[in-house]
């Protein structure tokens, strides 16, 4: 491989007829989206401390390109939705295409040109949600295949790694029981890990018992490592999941948990409620995060610009992948923001997010999610495991170094 003066790689070939150093642009051969089912039901083991299921579905993206250079990246939001948009019919003019239609025999090394390309080509249906997820996992395997290409690790297409190693928090799901919720903490503890997230769940049902479980979960945290709390935004617990917290009780929220010295809140308003976010945090006694559900750079430049939040969360699986996540960290540094990816289902997202948050800055933390489930555990071979300091290594291999099982894919395939 060798890169020409514009930055495109290419491919050095010698054949017969054929000088050495003669240049033939690597193109795109396919993009498939792969429907996954495993066998567990979303929240079924609430029991368990080491393992909650995300649900029993899962879609992979598989770029491939004509020197078998190949990229792989998730969609975890409506999945069943995800074939139609990436390798469906493209119907009328532009703005009604499908994925795969846009980005057949491109080159994959113009990952700005090609991110344009696919937000017009679906520009009457997407520009947010399910079809700017595929987008997102369609962009990050395009920056894997470049970094295959140039035989170096992600993080050098990304700019440079700033450190070699990022502090984890273990990310896992509220339990109903204190006692349960303290078993896990403690477990998260013995584990190595800095930090833990909890969220969802029966959080906010009732507040007495809200207090139990913050109680118990300090209590097994210990004074030394860090908390952060999700509670939600899509409604009051389980009882009534269509209403959302006013102001008041969003406040109250803040001031709620904040005996127990979270390091900050996240996404517990609805993320159109921008107003609401800048109103809370003005008063919030502890940091507000927000982010995940954001697409696009100009959803983020909002936040900033409204100074609602304290630290962005991108998902690159969902905000518009690495192209629109470089994007992010630029205006959030000029914002003096942190950003920290939300980072939840398979080891393919945690590859992706180590890569970037390795090249921020200040990185004060990578999320990884505790508590995966046999699907999203095993789309890979072998798994990205804590260093006995509590943090993860960054993978050295060229591309993403996070490889996909496909034998395991092909036996949870969906037809």
């Amino acid at each position: 491989m060798a890169f020409d003066r514009c930055g495109t790689w290419r491919i050095v070939t010698s054949t017969s007829g054929q000088s050495e150093g003669a240049w033939r642009t690597v193109r795109i051969t396919d993009v498939e989206c792969i429907l996954l089912r495993g066998d567990e039901t979303y929240g079924t083991r609430r029991n368990e401390a080491d393992a909650i299921d995300q649900g029993d579905w899962l879609a992979l993206i598989r770029v491939e390109t004509d020197q078998g250079l190949v990229g792989w990246s998730e969609v975890e939001t409506l999945t069943t939705a995800a074939p139609s948009i990436v390798q469906g019919t493209s119907m009328g003019p532009i703005g009604f295409h499908t994925l795969r239609d846009v980005l057949m025999d491109e080159d994959p090394s113009d990952t700005e040109r090609l991110w344009n390309k696919m937000f017009v080509g679906t520009a009457y249906y997407g520009r947010r949600g399910i079809a700017l997820h595929c987008m997102s996992a369609i962009d990050n395997c395009l920056w894997s295949i470049k970094a295959q290409a140039a035989s170096v690790p992600l993080y050098e297409m990304l700019g440079g790694r700033k450190q070699d190693t990022l502090p984890a928090y273990a990310s896992s799901l509220f339990w109903d029981d204190p006692e349960d919720n303290h078993r896990a903490a403690r477990a998260f503890v013995d584990a190595g890990y800095r930090a833990a997230k909890f969220g969802w769940g029966p959080f906010g049902e009732d507040a007495g018992r809200d207090t139990e479980i913050l109680s118990a979960i300090r209590e097994a945290l210990g004074p030394d490592r860090d908390l952060m709390i999700d509670p939600g935004w899509y409604g009051i617990g389980r009882s009534d999941g269509y209403r959302f917290r006013t102001r008041r009780e969003n406040l109250e929220l803040c001031h709620r948990v904040a005996p127990y010295n979270p390091v900050w809140v996240e996404d517990f308003i609805h993320p159109e409620y921008v107003g609401d976010y800048a109103y809370v945090r003005e008063r919030s006694p502890v940091p507000l995060a927000a982010g995940e559900q954001l697409t696009t750079i100009w959803d983020f430049r909002r936040y900033l610009d409204s100074g609602c939040v304290d630290i962005l969360q991108p998902d690159l699986t969902r905000c518009g992948g690495l192209t629109v996540a470089l994007l992010i960290a630029e205006s959030a540094a000029e914002h003096d923001v942190d950003v920290i990816t939300h980072s939840w289902i398979s080891d393919l997202l945690h590859g992706y997010s180590t890569h970037y948050m390795a090249t921020l800055a200040r990185a004060r933390y990578v999320e990884f999610n505790a508590a995966q489930s046999r699907l999203s555990r095993g789309v890979t071979s072998g798994t990205m495991s804590l260093n006995d300091d509590g943090t993860l290594p960054v993978p050295e291999t060229p591309g993403l170094g996070v490889d996909v099982d496909v034998e395991f894919v092909e036996h949870h395939r969906v037809n």
